[in-house]
């Protein structure tokens, strides 16, 4: 909805204020308030990011600056979307892959402390089943969550992230260092950043894409190659993006 009124040419308060509060979801409801707030005193993205860092997510900050720096705010929107989109399809299909087990479980719960009601422990059995109840949900939710986590940390994915962002920094125009950080942070991998950390800011100014990630245990051969194209002939967009594809599919 936000990429839809940048599309549109409405102003960051007007498209977040359409929107509406998103009461089923307080974490979006919070960021849509943060940004709301910043926007209609003036500040931009950039600085909103930085100054609560809390409120997103790695590569999600990174994406968010960059398109703002880079006047590509529209594509960051839409690669945004496009990965809760898929972050959402793949929690769907995990609640119905468990509905059967869990249904199971529940069943279970209330059926094994049966010899209480047998003893007349009438509260007793409705506290153990209770309890039961609120372990296995309690359970399912972090399940949930670490296969959410697991599925957006996924190396194919934080390729994809980190080739999508670096050409969209070079094709703006941005400082090569900059380009760097902001598309190591929009890949949103601790060891990637550590990577990149090592070169200084001189160095990933200076040196090409291969140079700078070159001993990265993350990017496999194929990344490595397309960045020695993409440096040899500044065609960023064609060979980077195509990559992202590949890795995005």
């Amino acid at each position: 909805m936000w990429c839809a009124g940048y599309r549109a040419g409405l102003p960051h308060p007007t498209t977040l204020t359409s929107v509406g509060g998103f009461p089923q979801s307080p974490t979006v409801g919070r960021l849509r308030r943060y940004l709301l707030e910043g926007t209609t005193r003036g500040e931009d993205l950039s600085t909103l990011v930085l100054a609560a860092p809390q409120h997103f997510k790695p590569f999600e900050a990174g994406l968010l600056q960059l398109g703002d720096e880079a006047g590509g705010l529209e594509q960051a929107l839409t690669l945004l979307a496009e990965y809760f989109q898929a972050e959402h399809r793949m929690v769907l299909d995990i609640k119905k892959k468990m509905s059967y087990p869990l249904m199971n479980a529940v069943a279970a719960i209330f059926i094994a402390p049966f010899p209480l009601l047998f003893y007349g422990r009438v509260t007793a059995y409705v506290l153990t089943a209770t309890g039961g109840l609120v372990l296995a949900l309690a359970a399912g939710g972090g399940l949930l969550h670490a296969v959410a986590r697991w599925f957006g940390n996924r190396p194919k994915y934080v390729l994809g992230r980190l080739l999508r962002a670096l050409a969209l920094g070079v094709e703006a125009g941005l400082p090569l260092d900059r380009v760097v950080t902001l598309g190591v942070a929009a890949a949103g991998d601790p060891a990637l950043s550590a990577h990149v950390a090592r070169h200084s800011a001189r160095a990933r100014g200076s040196q090409s894409l291969a140079a700078t990630f070159r001993g990265a245990s993350l990017l496999p051969p194929a990344v490595f190659a397309a960045f020695e194209v993409a440096d040899a002939s500044g065609n960023y967009s064609g060979t980077l993006r195509k990559l992202a594809d590949l890795y995005d599919g």
